[in-house]
C-alpha cells in the first residue's frame, strides 16, 4: 500500500483538492481511499488531552491497518501537517510494509485568507490560524504543490501525478 499524506493550513484546500481527486479516481484500476484526520478529532466534549490523542492515533492505525489488509493501494490521509513531527507520527502509525510519500500545499497569505474566510464553516482568521498558517508553510515535505491560482481539480490533478503518474486522471 502507498500512503500519500496531504498537508498544509487550514482552509488551503486540501479537502476540496482530495473531493476532486476521489472524483478522479473513479475509473481508476487502484484502489484509492481517504482518510481525512480531522474527521477523527470530531468527538465531544472537545479537547486535545491524553485519552484524544490516543483515541485520534488508534483510529489512524487501524484505519491504516485495514486498508492495508484489504487491498487499497492508495491511502490519502489528509491533515494539518504542521511539523516534521505530525508527518513522524502519523508514519509510526502505519503497516511496516507501507510506502510513503509527504505533500504539502502552500498558498499565498492573500489566497489562503481569502479561501479560509469564504469557508462558511471557519468563524475567521485569528492568531491561532494565523500559527498554524506559518508552521504548515514551513513544514519540509517530500513533495510541495504551490495552489496560488489553481482550482482544487488542478490541484487534484499534480496530487494524481505523484501519487500515481499516468494512472489516475
Amino acid at each position: 500500500m502507498h500512503v500519500v499524506m496531504v498537508g498544509g493550513a487550514p482552509g488551503v484546500g486540501k479537502s476540496s483538492a482530495a473531493r476532486r481527486l476521489m472524483g478522479l479516481a473513479v475509473r481508476c484500476p487502484q484502489l484509492v481511499q481517504w482518510l481525512d484526520v480531522d474527521y477523527l478529532w470530531l468527538h465531544q466534549p472537545w479537547r486535545v488531552d491524553e485519552r484524544t490523542t490516543a483515541m485520534v492515533e488508534a483510529n489512524i492505525r487501524a484505519v491504516a491497518d485495514h486498508a492495508a489488509q484489504a487491498g487499497v493501494d492508495v491511502l490519502m490521509i489528509t491533515w494539518v501537517f504542521q511539523s516534521a513531527e505530525m508527518h513522524r507520527l502519523v508514519e509510526g502509525l502505519l503497516p511496516p510494509t507501507a510506502t510513503r510519500a509527504s505533500i504539502q500545499l502552500h498558498a499565498g497569505r492573500e489566497t489562503w485568507a481569502r479561501r479560509f474566510e469564504g469557508d462558511p464553516e471557519r468563524s475567521g482568521i485569528n492568531e491561532y490560524y494565523q500559527g498554524r498558517y506559518a508552521s504548515a508553510q514551513a513544514t519540509p515535505a517530500d513533495h510541495v504543490i504551490e495552489t496560488d491560482g489553481l482550482t482544487p481539480l488542478e490541484v487534484a490533478h499534480r496530487i494524481a501525478e505523484i501519487i500515481a503518474p499516468g494512472v489516475i486522471a
